[in-house]
C-alpha cells in the first residue's frame, strides 16, 4: 500500500477528509491526479464512496482526451516546418526547371554560331601593292578598303584608353557584356523612350565578324540577332579569357571597325583623316577618331569641314564629331586606364581646332603598265583584290 504522502499534490488532502480506511478513494485520486492535474480532486462525500473499476476506466480515459486536446493546441514544428519545406521545395523545382530550360534555349541558340577560336583566324580585307622588280619601288596600289593592320604593340595607350572611353568603360573587367547597360536598355526600351544601344566593344566585334550572315542580314530579326550577340559574345570572353584575351579583342575590333570616309581600321583612319602615324596624334585627335564607329556617315567631319583663309579643311566646333570629341575628353580625363589628363592637358585638347588632312591625290608611277596588271590579276584571282 502506498501512503497517501507519496503523492505530493491535492490526493494528501482527499485521503485526510475521507479517513484512513478509504484507500481505494486514494488510489483514484492518485490516478486522476496522474494523468491530468487539472482533474479537481473529489469531495470528501464523493470520496467516501468506493470506485469501480469501470469508473476508474471511463476517468483515466477522459484525462487522457483532455491531455490529447491540449496538446494538439499547442503549435507543432512538424506543422510549420513541413509546408515551409513544401514551398520552398516547390520554389527550387520550378528555379531548377527554369535554369535547365534557359540553358537549354541558350544550347538550341548557340548551334549556328561560328567558333569563337574563329577570332585567331580573322582575315581583313588589305590592298594590293604593285612594286618594281626590285621591291622597293611602289608603282600601283588597289584596293577597295582602306586598311592598314596593326598589332596590339602598335596602338598607343591614348588610343586604347580613347576608345574604351567612347565605346565601352568597362571593357577590361567586364565579362564581354555590360549587363547593368543591358538591364537599362531594355527598361528604356519597355518605358517608351528611344531605344539605346548597350553593346560591348565584344559584342560590337561579334556582330561584325563573329555571327552567321542571315543573322546580321538586313531585315533579319534585330532581337535574335541581340541574344545571338551576347551569347556570342560570352562564349568569345570564355575562349579567350583574362589580359591576354582582351588584347586580341580589341586588336581585332581597331583592324576591323569601320571609321567613314572609306577608313577601315584605326591606323587607315589616322591617315585618311589626318595624315598621320597612330603615335602621331594629339589627345584630340585620338578623341575625334575614337568617337566616330558610333555613326561614320552623320559624324563623319570632311561632310561639314569648310576651307579657311589658309586653304585648311576646318571643322566647325559645334559640328556634331566634335561635340563627341568634347565628350570623350572629359571622360579620359578619369577613365582612361593608362591616360590621367591634367586640367591644363584638357583644357589644351578641347580648345584644339580640327584641321582634316584633305583628299591626297592618286598617284600611279606605274602608269598603264599598272592598270595592266590590276586587269589580270583580277582575270586570275577574281575582282576583290
Amino acid at each position: 500500500m502506498v501512503s497517501a504522502d507519496a503523492c505530493g499534490c491535492h490526493c494528501r488532502d482527499a485521503a485526510s477528509s475521507a479517513g484512513a480506511g478509504t484507500a481505494t478513494t486514494v488510489m483514484a485520486a492518485r490516478s486522476r491526479c496522474a494523468y491530468d492535474r487539472s482533474v479537481p480532486v473529489p469531495t470528501p462525500a464523493l470520496a467516501a464512496r468506493p470506485m469501480s473499476r469501470a469508473v476508474r476506466l471511463v476517468t483515466i480515459r477522459r484525462a487522457d482526451r483532455g491531455r490529447r486536446r491540449a496538446a494538439a493546441a499547442r503549435p507543432s514544428n512538424k506543422r510549420i516546418v513541413a509546408p515551409l519545406l513544401g514551398i520552398l521545395s516547390a520554389g527550387t523545382l520550378v528555379a531548377m526547371l527554369a535554369v535547365l530550360t534557359s540553358v537549354s534555349a541558350l544550347g538550341v541558340l548557340a548551334t549556328d554560331l561560328p567558333d569563337p577560336s574563329d577570332l585567331e583566324r580573322l582575315g581583313f580585307a588589305q590592298p594590293t601593292v604593285v612594286y618594281d622588280r626590285d621591291g622597293t619601288v611602289e608603282l600601283g596600289r588597289f584596293e577597295q578598303e582602306r586598311r592598314r593592320v596593326v598589332t596590339f604593340d602598335e596602338v598607343p595607350r591614348l588610343v586604347l584608353d580613347a576608345t574604351t572611353t567612347a565605346e565601352d568603360r568597362t571593357f577590361w573587367d567586364n565579362a564581354g557584356i555590360d549587363l547593368a547597360a543591358v538591364i537599362s536598355a531594355v527598361a528604356d526600351t519597355a518605358s517608351g523612350e528611344r531605344e539605346r544601344g548597350a553593346s560591348t566593344i565584344t559584342q560590337q566585334l561579334v556582330r561584325a565578324r563573329l555571327l552567321p550572315d542571315d543573322v546580321v542580314a538586313a531585315g533579319s530579326d534585330r532581337y535574335l540577332r541581340k541574344v545571338k550577340e551576347i551569347i556570342q559574345a560570352l562564349r568569345l570572353r570564355d575562349t579567350f579569357p583574362g589580359e591576354d584575351g582582351k588584347r586580341r579583342v580589341i586588336t581585332a575590333y581597331l583592324n576591323e571597325i569601320f571609321y567613314g570616309h572609306n577608313a577601315y581600321g584605326i591606323a587607315a583612319a589616322a591617315s585618311i583623316y589626318f595624315g598621320v602615324e597612330l603615335d602621331e596624334l594629339t589627345i584630340a585627335q585620338a578623341a575625334l577618331l575614337a568617337g566616330l564607329p558610333k555613326s561614320p556617315t552623320t559624324l563623319g567631319p570632311y561632310r561639314v569641314a569648310t576651307a579657311d583663309a589658309e586653304g585648311r579643311l576646318v571643322v566647325p566646333n559645334d559640328a556634331e564629331a566634335v561635340v563627341r570629341r568634347d565628350w570623350i575628353l572629359d571622360g579620359l580625363a578619369t577613365a582612361g586606364r593608362w591616360t590621367q589628363l591634367s586640367e591644363e592637358e584638357l583644357q589644351l585638347a578641347l580648345a584644339e581646332p580640327v584641321i582634316l588632312a584633305g583628299e591626297p591625290p592618286v598617284l600611279t608611277r606605274g602608269g598603264h603598265f599598272t592598270w595592266q596588271v590590276r586587269r589580270q590579276l583580277g582575270a586570275i584571282l577574281g575582282p576583290d583584290i
